[in-house]
């Protein structure tokens, strides 16, 4: 490789494959510290599945509402919360003329919580990604790795390392706020919490 080339790879292995993933588990502790009953649901799935021994790969078929959590988690809040797409000839688009040249942009944010495709858009059900309903949806209405062939190349990847970090972590702590706690947003590349999120971890 140039060096180029490889200070390119590096940078997309740290943003792509680190910050993002890092990201959903933020947000799903976040979102669990927030809703008891999800949580001891995930607790009681992670002991009939796990009873006290670690996470491995040959669970995750098991592990499905922890899966969920995760799936739900992105929905609300996805870690890439936005994404272009260059139009490279002339298009009629809803109506609308698309130049050759012109940058779309692409929200999950929004899309994620339009009421036409989530009934309680801005509610945190895991229970949505049950597969009879989850396959209701329709295309594009949840994306959190894009899509198209510019889909995340790792998304299958990091599906597998956050259930399996969930899995740990929530065999290992409880997870609250702290009193008055609420995060703001520092949208950049990816959505960041402002200041992080003021949690506190209780050992089982």
């Amino acid at each position: 490789m140039s060096d180029k080339q490889l200070r390119d790879e590096a940078m997309t292995l740290f943003l792509a494959g680190h910050e993002t993933t890092a990201l959903a588990l933020t947000y799903t502790l976040y979102l669990l510290a927030r809703h008891k009953g999800v949580q001891d649901q995930l607790r009681q799935e992670l002991r009939d599945v796990l009873g006290e021994q670690p996470p491995t790969v040959a669970n995750l078929p098991q592990l499905r509402f922890t899966e969920m959590v995760l799936l739900e988690s992105m929905r609300l809040y996805p870690p890439a919360y936005i994404v272009g797409r260059q139009a490279l000839q002339e298009r009629s688009l809803g109506g609308y003329r698309v130049p050759r040249g012109t940058t779309l942009f692409f929200s999950q944010w929004v899309t994620h919580r339009d009421g036409r495709f989530y009934e309680e858009p801005l509610s945190f059900r895991p229970e949505r990604w049950e597969p009879e309903v989850a396959r209701r949806l329709p295309k594009f209405a949840y994306f959190p790795f894009g899509g198209g062939p510019r889909t995340c190349i790792g998304n299958a990847f990091a599906m597998m390392e956050a259930v399996l970090l969930l899995a740990t972590f929530g065999q290992r702590y409880r997870f609250t706020l702290q009193a008055g706690a609420d995060i703001g947003f520092a949208p950049g590349i990816t959505l960041l919490p402002i200041d992080g999120i003021p949690a506190v971890l209780q050992q089982r």
